[in-house]
């Protein structure tokens, strides 16, 4: 079998340049899915009336082209929220984001967090996430809330990682706003707003992707890419290509490829998983979206309230929840212990309110940018584009991004394609 484009992964990217493929008038297409069902990571499951993704997928639209055809995709099925995210640390809930609402804090705390946000040091260039902490926030800051959380969240300490992803993600409020007494600033950071569909959670946008996506192939695994001779092998039947859009794992590519460079430059690339406890309760819940949970007695980093997001999303009075813990907490009846243990100490939610419970394992989860991430990203997409392949999405150009993004890739991708032929 041939086609001109052969596209790995059918989550939100991969549905997106088949989708922006077909709209140009290129049918000459794969795509390819490893799962029964696409979405990748933008999946749903349904049990007992209750649906749940696997974590936290919003749709943060910034984009008038994204905004548009998502409305499209889903019509009446979409809805705008504002966000309602708060942070439970040092015994006391605060909203989101922390540097903004200091005076919500013990006054001994807040006090040293101001001073020290005054002396914050001038770094014009910071290598690391930690030294772009440091010189936006004051010591203080770092210490009581991102250097914990973001240690818990990246598995790594800020200071082995690049500065260059944050500043679009870590909202920097003015010194004045950070010395403001205890009331809530609305509309800080770049998901002060968002949208969800209100039936069939995440799934329904990629659902409605893949209905508009002809050559689409499920169950298929991708087991070697041969870029020499243009040809992958799914399902162990070989395939060639003029053309290849990877949207999987780039390690898990560059791996496939057996080529010795690009699967030295694999050793260089890191992510974190993470372990997601979904809960199902018989009371109702709704006092945030979702909580950070920086402090270190805490085992989990942050917790979503899944059914907050539409009342389709679990049956009436009742809620459900999804509980993101770092890759080294075991998924056992131990580890729900302890986490229920906790959040039943902040009021959220008891084991007697408990339905049922389930755990699902993210293996890449967070891209880690660790220095030789960048250069090792250039050094793949170099090589990998003289042999034409093109690398899009979170996981494919191994980035820390969001659905928005990786749809606009997609788009972005099928454009670049389609001029390739002229």
């Amino acid at each position: 079998m041939h086609v001109r484009t052969l596209i790995l992964g059918a989550g939100v990217t991969g549905l997106s340049t088949a989708f922006h493929l077909e709209h140009q008038g290129d049918t000459d297409y794969l795509l390819i899915e490893q799962d029964a069902v696409p979405g990748g990571l933008c999946k749903s499951e349904q049990r007992e009336g209750f649906t749940f993704d696997q974590s936290g997928h919003l749709l943060h639209l910034h984009d008038p082209y994204a905004l548009q055809t998502f409305k499209e995709l889903l019509g009446s099925n979409l809805r705008r929220l504002q966000r309602r995210a708060v942070i439970y640390t040092q015994g006391v809930q605060i909203p989101f984001p922390f540097q903004a609402h200091l005076g919500y804090l013990p006054p001994t705390l807040r006090k040293e967090c101001l001073e020290q946000a005054q002396k914050a040091p001038h770094i014009p260039h910071p290598a690391t996430f930690k030294e772009w902490c440091l010189a936006s926030f004051g010591e203080g800051i770092y210490t009581h809330f991102l250097r914990p959380y973001n240690t818990k969240l990246w598995g790594t300490d800020p200071a082995e990682m690049t500065a260059e992803w944050c500043s679009q993600f870590i909202p920097r409020p003015k010194l004045q706003q950070m010395q403001a007494e205890a009331r809530e600033q609305k509309g800080l950071g770049y998901n002060a707003y968002f949208y969800y569909p209100l039936k069939g959670g995440c799934q329904a946008l990629t659902d409605a992707l893949a209905s508009r996506v002809k050559n689409l192939r499920l169950n298929a695994s991708v087991t070697r890419v041969d870029l020499t001779a243009r040809t992958a092998w799914i399902n162990n039947e070989p395939i060639s290509f003029k053309r290849l859009v990877s949207t999987i794992a780039l390690p898990k590519l560059l791996e496939m490829t057996r080529q010795p460079a690009l699967q030295s430059l694999a050793s260089r690339l890191h992510c974190t998983g993470i372990n997601v406890l979904n809960i199902a309760a018989k009371k109702p819940f709704n006092a945030f979206h979702w909580a950070y949970f920086p402090d270190e007695k805490d085992p989990f980093f942050r917790v979503g309230v899944q059914s907050s997001f539409s009342p389709y999303l679990a049956p009436e009075g009742n809620s459900s929840f999804y509980i993101e813990l770092p890759s080294h907490c075991p998924p056992t009846p131990q580890t729900q212990k302890l986490v229920l243990s906790r959040l039943a100490q902040k009021g959220i939610i008891e084991e007697k309110d408990v339905l049922f419970s389930f755990w699902q394992k993210i293996p890449f989860a967070y891209v880690v940018y660790r220095p030789q991430r960048t250069p090792a990203v250039a050094q793949a997409q170099t090589l990998l584009k003289e042999n034409g392949v093109y690398l899009a999405g979170r996981y494919g150009r191994w980035e820390y991004s969001f659905i928005e993004r990786g749809f606009l890739q997609g788009k972005e991708t099928a454009g670049v394609l389609t001029k390739d032929l002229v």
